[in-house]
């Protein structure tokens, strides 16, 4: 790549130097050595002010958006930071994410509704930039002096696919290709790289998604698992693979140790028979997709979680409606379980959007619960195929996505020591 500078001047006081590194379609190479951003410094006592940085100690500010790995969609509640050790990269297979731990001289900020961000160092030289959202992180080395700066978008977009090289990760993925919802195609929409999905390719559900669910080292090499739509009903090779106990053990045991399970529409019965008690489906019962509706229904949507609410404002996208619903959600329950450390705690599903069915009736449609030290989400509307572009439902469920990836132990992802 051919190496040139960038000089960013905007103001008298600050000229930054921003080096990005190779190895990567979205990274650049300047001359001058790496990009530096400032460090926060600890004040009198020990204390912090909002974004991580010690009173009195700030010698600039570094502003600019964070995007989803498309390049368009913001990133809310993302995590950026400066260090001097270069993060170590995750575990290559399933994990306990315990967070990001920040030292409280740690100069960080989280993107707000819009993806904006002012992180406010307060050390000059050579460090690095983390930018970090769940399980998808891009972190690269620079350099900075005293002023104000907006970081070029190729420094605080999220990564595509994993390079180490350039300091890009993200989440090792399996979508085990259903029959109607095409999520491989939504995450492609999100910038995601077709490299970076495992797809478990089976018309139906049947024997290719057996051989996946049923291997727990395949399961267990993997971050997020993805069971979008498909039918129990059809003749064989097609089979209640929800009934299979080594399935459903491997399934609970990739949750319990960090795992993110993605479950929609039809496939509920993963949900209910491997983690009973959590979601009641209408018409729900013993039998295969007793609560598989055969015919979809559209339903106006409600944003009840804040933060999305919030996010989906942002983007102008706070109406929209839910379209091809198969299932309907009866009810979310409090069920006595484990945290990641064995210890009892109560949970109840997070309902994240409502749909209403019919005038008066309205039911979560998509809900996320903790197990252990992981999550399981659902959803009873599809994310496609709908559009060549991002729709709102897809928005709104891929945002879920992101949000569900990040931690169990801190709302925002960060734990500051």
């Amino acid at each position: 790549m051919l190496n040139r500078t960038l000089q960013i001047a905007l103001s008298s006081s600050l000229l930054i130097l921003i080096v990005a590194g190779c190895g990567s379609s979205n990274s650049r190479t300047f001359a001058d050595g790496p990009p530096e951003v400032g460090a926060p410094g600890q004040g009198p006592g020990g204390e912090i002010a909002p974004g991580g940085v010690a009173p009195g100690e700030a010698v600039g500010h570094l502003r600019g958006t964070v995007l989803a790995p498309n390049g368009t969609m913001p990133i809310a509640g993302a995590v950026l930071y400066l260090t001097t050790t270069k993060p170590e990269p995750e575990p290559e297979k399933v994990y306990c994410d315990v967070c990001i731990h920040l030292d409280a001289s740690t100069a960080y900020t989280l993107s707000d509704d819009k993806g904006a961000f002012d992180l406010v160092p307060n050390a000059v030289g050579k460090q690095y930039l983390v930018v970090q959202k769940g399980g998808f992180r891009r972190v690269r080395e620079v350099t900075v002096v005293k002023g104000e700066a907006t970081l070029d978008a190729v420094l605080t977009s999220l990564p595509g696919r994993t390079d180490l090289s350039a300091g890009d990760e993200v989440p090792r993925m399996t979508v085990v290709h259903g029959q109607y919802d095409e999520i491989e195609a939504s995450l492609k929409k999100l910038g995601i790289h077709e490299s970076a999905i495992e797809v478990v390719q089976s018309a139906l559900i049947g024997q290719a998604a057996s051989s996946f669910l049923t291997d727990k080292s395949r399961v267990d090499g993997k971050h997020i698992v993805f069971l979008p739509c498909g039918d129990f009903t059809q003749p064989s090779p097609n089979t209640d693979l929800s009934s299979d106990p080594t399935i459903q053990d491997n399934l609970r045991s990739f949750v319990d140790a960090g795992g993110r399970l993605y479950v929609t529409d039809w496939h509920y019965d993963f949900i209910a028979k491997t983690f009973p008690g959590f979601i009641d489906w209408a018409g729900g019962g013993s039998a295969p997709c007793s609560g598989c509706e055969r015919v979809a229904y559209d339903a106006p949507a409600t944003l009840d979680d804040p933060s999305l609410a919030a996010w989906m404002t942002a983007q102008s996208l706070s109406t929209f409606t839910l379209q091809r619903n198969y299932t309907t959600i009866a009810s979310v329950n409090a069920v006595e379980t484990t945290d990641a450390a064995g210890a009892t705690k109560t949970v109840t599903p997070h309902v994240w959007v409502s749909g209403a069915k019919s005038a008066g009736k309205k039911a979560p449609a998509t809900v996320s619960f903790e197990h252990g030290c992981g999550r399981v989400l659902f959803s009873s509307y599809h994310t496609e195929p709908f559009s060549n572009e991002l729709t709102p439902q897809e928005r709104a469920l891929l945002g879920i996505l992101l949000e569900a990836s990040v931690c169990n132990d801190s709302p925002t992802g960060v734990v500051v020591k």
